[in-house]
């Protein structure tokens, strides 16, 4: 009997805490082993680092220019950590993972105060969000998105506490609505605004004029937060910047997408992918939900259609679109999966589909040594097919999901298996690091600059090596034709041109070469072009 205390209790504080060793252990691990990944991540550390370099605090700048695409709170988060500890790659890329554990901690205060007289629920949400292969994956990765999720996060808390009578929850829609413009525009009022709107029906709040009045006030004042940013940011960054930022990238994003174009219907299909693996599992869950008593279930369909629906039929009509728009929905299907399972008996949750799931993927991971014809693929030794068997052996294992004796055992393992499985495919993947990690080129190329070199580079380039390098000027970006080339090297002898090449075969004057994904960035002295021409 003793016994039987002593291992519900292991279960209890399992349930309740047992996410977080994993989570820090997903978050350690990719910093050890991913580099800062082109050409998202080295961009964003590229415009903190020259906005650190030149001053520029309020307008961000990508090789000198200033940068029209996102607002500059995560810039600034990463200023903060380079005052206290020293301009480093490490504490930019703990930003986001802070705010994705942040997330798991809001996520649970939410479910209990949604479902008070449920416990289980509250424990079970931030389990099933840590154990979203897209939310974990997505989670280590120095993005805007994890602040997104977070401060949209932070205003359904604030909405829920004005739901029981706390004033301090319009402190806390307030951060939330000021916070998440400053950290990608106005992205985060797609979520919070119909939030706020039907919080009536959800969050507990009273249905009337005066709560509209003083929400909608309370929304202008945040937005005018961000507002009041991009029209400084706005007159220091001359006409082009400031119509950029003021309109053409709303506009250019929803009308007319200037990158990222996809079908009306393209997150009908792409929102079950992102919520892997419990979407396999979700018509075993909610199967019951229809007999989950009033008033949980009414304020549970409404939360869905303001947080998951509305959302979700806006960004359909933009034109451009990515998955990861859709990130701050996750938290909302993870609460009402656990309200699903909350609601049926503890043999109900069949685990197999997720064991299926893993068990393709770790197949996959075998093959992919042996599959060849790419630049990339053919990087991996042998030994990355033991790492796609032990997915195989994780997926079933005899003492997996069947022999779990309750659904809480059932959450736990397959959440468990979520983390190591991501642990393994970043091991797998640990031998393309060299195609994805230049930091002794970039290095190359600031030793060459601080002493005196011009450096340019022929194509398109998005600030790849400014941060790693520690480059204290823009390279001159050039046009992709030899005339380009020489008329910089005519003006620059002693000049250094960075090209991108498809062809491994590496030109005998190369100073030095990188590999960059499947191609290679190659810098070669002007004395080459001059000869040439």
């Amino acid at each position: 009997m003793e016994t039987t205390r002593e291992t519900t209790r292991d279960l209890d504080r399992m349930l309740d805490w047992g996410w977080l060793p994993l989570f820090l252990l997903l978050v350690a691990v990719s910093l050890l082993i991913r580099p800062l990944m082109p050409v998202d991540e080295t961009r964003y550390l590229g415009v903190a680092w020259e906005m650190w370099q030149s001053g520029s605090w309020v307008v961000p700048l990508l090789n000198g220019e200033p940068y029209s695409h996102k607002p500059p709170l995560l810039f600034w988060l990463i200023h903060a950590g380079w005052a206290v500890f020293g301009v480093n790659e490490i504490t930019p890329r703990l930003v986001a993972p802070g705010f994705a554990l942040g997330s798991l901690f809001l996520v649970r205060a939410i479910a209990a105060r949604m479902v008070p007289q449920r416990p289980l629920v509250s424990r079970l949400t931030p389990w099933i969000l840590a154990g979203t292969i897209y939310w974990a994956g997505f989670a280590t990765l120095t993005l805007f998105d994890q602040l997104v999720v977070f401060f949209v996060l932070l205003g359904v808390f604030g909405l829920l506490e004005l739901g029981r009578g706390w004033r301090r929850g319009w402190l806390w829609l307030f951060l939330g609505t000021a916070l998440g413009a400053l950290a990608k525009g106005p992205f985060a009022l797609i979520y919070l605004v119909p939030l706020t709107v039907a919080a009536p029906w959800w969050a507990g709040v009273s249905l009337s004029w005066r709560w509209f009045a003083k929400a909608g006030t309370v929304g202008f004042l945040g937005s005018a937060v961000a507002l009041g940013w991009a029209l400084w940011a706005a007159s220091l960054g001359g006409p082009a910047y400031a119509e950029a930022i003021l309109w053409g990238q709303v506009a250019g994003r929803t009308v007319h997408a200037f990158a990222h174009a996809q079908p009306l219907y393209y997150y009908l299909w792409v929102l079950p992918l992102l919520f892997l693996p419990w979407t396999l599992m979700l018509p075993l869950i909610w199967r019951r939900s229809i007999e989950w008593p009033e008033p949980y279930k009414g304020r549970l369909t409404a939360m869905l259609l303001a947080w998951v629906g509305f959302p979700c039929f806006v960004l359909s009509l933009a034109s451009g679109k990515l998955p990861h728009y859709l990130l701050p929905m996750l938290p909302a299907l993870a609460l009402a999966t656990a309200v699903g399972l909350a609601n049926r008996d503890d043999h109900s949750l069949r685990g197999w589909p997720a064991a299926i799931l893993w068990l393709a993927l770790g197949l996959a991971v075998v093959m992919l040594p042996w599959v060849g014809g790419s630049a990339l693929m053919d990087m991996l030794p042998a030994w990355v097919s033991l790492l796609g068997l032990a997915l195989v052996v994780l997926a079933v294992w005899p003492g997996w999901l069947w022999v779990a004796r309750s659904l809480v055992r059932r959450v736990i393992i397959i959440t468990a298996t979520t983390m190591v499985g991501l642990l393994l495919l970043q091991l797998a993947l640990a031998p393309l690091r060299p195609a994805f990690d230049a930091g002794a080129f970039a290095t190359r190329l600031g030793d060459w600059q601080r002493a005196g070199h011009s450096i340019a580079f022929v194509g398109k380039y998005r600030d790849e090596y400014n941060f790693t390098g520690r480059l204290v000027r823009p390279l001159v970006v050039l046009s992709d034709d030899e005339g380009s080339v020489a008329g910089f090297c005519a003006r620059a002898p002693e000049g250094i041109v960075v090209q991108r090449l498809h062809s491994p075969a590496l030109p005998a004057a190369a100073l030095a070469a990188t590999r960059f994904r499947s191609k290679h960035d190659v810098a070669l002295p002007c004395s080459v072009f001059v000869g040439a021409s």
